[in-house]
């Protein structure tokens, strides 16, 4: 009897643990979705795709680093009007390709972050890699951004 319940008691774990597993693949799946998302809209200058991916509140942040500096954005306020007047002023949707590897997200119940690299090819050939990071909120069973930051990494000479 001690064996049969040490077994159901095994057997009970490991399905709560596998279904915990599953539940946060498809959170992970999802986070990667609106980020992915997000990105597509920015290169095709869809302004309504990515506004609909960021949590539009007063203490949303947006940072851009590079080699010729760095710009930080606070709110949705003003991180809106920056991709209205790019987009305005640059209408034509960016001719690149972007892959995005090496996810590493972190997922709590209502909320989660996630490193990735992003390996960008420009329609002229040029290559760069982008390190980006993400915050991002549950709201109505779904994620929204509420923190992006970017190093342009192509931007910087190599360290030997």
């Amino acid at each position: 009897m001690k064996n049969l319940l040490i077994v159901f008691v095994a057997i009970l774990l490991s399905t709560g643990i596998s279904a915990k597993d599953k539940n946060s693949e498809k959170e992970k799946e999802a986070i990667k979705k609106v980020i992915t998302e997000a990105t597509n809209a920015w290169v095709a200058r869809d302004y309504e795709k990515i506004s609909n991916s960021y949590l539009q509140e007063d203490d949303c942040i947006k940072i851009n680093v590079g080699k010729a500096g760095f710009r930080v954005q606070t709110g949705w306020e003003e991180i809106s009007t920056t991709y209205k007047n790019g987009f305005k002023n640059n209408p034509e949707p960016i001719n690149r390709t972007q892959e995005k590897v090496n996810f590493k997200i972190r997922v709590y119940t209502n909320s989660a972050w996630s490193i990735h690299d992003e390996h960008v090819t420009m329609g002229n050939g040029n290559k760069g890699k982008n390190i980006i990071t993400h915050f991002l909120e549950k709201h109505d069973k779904e994620w929204k951004v509420v923190y992006m930051s970017m190093i342009n990494g192509s931007s910087y000479d190599v360290a030997e």
